[in-house]
C-alpha cells in the first residue's frame, strides 16, 4: 500500500477538476481525503484493539522531590 501522506499531498496539488481530450476528471477535496484517511485508520485500529492501548509508567511511591 502506498504511503498515504505522499498520496494525499499529490492529490491536493492537483486541480479540483479538469478536462483532457473530452474526458472530465474531478478530484477529491482535501477535507474528503482527510476524512477517508481517518476512516482507514479507524478500520486498522478496529482490527487490532491492542493498538489503542498506550504504555504508561506508574509508580506508587508518590511525587518525586
Amino acid at each position: 500500500m502506498p504511503d498515504t501522506e505522499s498520496k494525499m499531498a499529490e492529490l491536493i496539488s492537483q486541480p479540483k477538476s479538469y478536462e483532457n481530450d473530452g474526458e472530465k476528471i474531478t478530484n477529491f477535496t482535501p477535507q474528503e481525503l482527510a476524512a477517508a484517511d481517518a476512516f482507514i485508520a479507524q478500520k486498522k485500529a478496529a482490527r487490532n484493539p491492542f493498538r489503542a492501548l498506550k504504555i504508561a509508567r506508574m509508580s506508587t511511591q508518590g511525587p518525586e522531590k
